[in-house]
């Protein structure tokens, strides 16, 4: 999860919050991609969280 944000959400932000300079069709892709890839940390962060939960809880 560490390696999508800092690669490919954080460097899209920046673009998108104007932080750095981009054009529109820059923007676009750079949407794109934050929005992927933060959908993709969501769908992670439920299985550790559950595992983590039930390990500490005398789950599995």
């Amino acid at each position: 999860m560490l390696f999508n944000v800092w690669p490919f959400i954080w460097p899209n932000q920046k673009k998108l919050l104007g932080l750095k300079t981009a054009t529109d069709e820059q923007k676009t892709r750079a949407r794109k991609i934050a929005l992927f890839t933060s959908r993709i940390n969501v769908v992670l962060s439920i299985p550790l969280l559950y595992y983590m939960g039930t390990q500490s809880h005398g789950g599995f």
